[in-house]
């Protein structure tokens, strides 16, 4: 071998095992901001609208735990990420589920008071 290709060779190399270990950096951040959704999300762990999304958040964050444990940090930066956004989906889901209960309540309540005005409107006439 040249020294030329000696010399491209290791740059090569060095730059592979630096890009590695840029890319491989302990996910922390992730996983602090999924945890935190799933907080955020509890509410959806009973309702049955955002159950399914609030269930598969806490495995992601399990595997994304398990993944840091065994220094697989892309992977685990992958499940954290995963988490977070079931977790959100969670929170909406169950968000827009209690909003909708509280439209119908309010819907049913209008209902009642336009019966009571019509009666009242029918007595009038009498």
């Amino acid at each position: 071998m040249s020294f030329k290709t000696n010399i491209v060779s290791g740059l090569l190399f060095l730059i592979a095992i630096l890009g590695g270990c840029a890319s491989s950096t302990p996910p922390v951040q992730d996983l602090r901001t999924a945890k935190m959704a799933l907080l955020n999300a509890q509410e959806a762990e009973d309702r049955t609208e955002a159950k399914s999304y609030y269930e598969s958040a806490q495995k992601y964050l399990e595997k994304a735990q398990k993944k840091m444990q065994e220094k697989s940090y892309d992977e685990a930066r992958f499940f954290a990420q995963k988490a977070t956004a079931d977790a959100r989906v969670a929170k909406i889901k169950a968000s827009n589920a209690i909003l909708q209960q509280k439209v119908d309540a309010l819907d049913l309540e209008l209902k009642k008071l336009k019966h009571e005005f019509v009666t009242i409107d029918d007595k009038k006439g009498e």
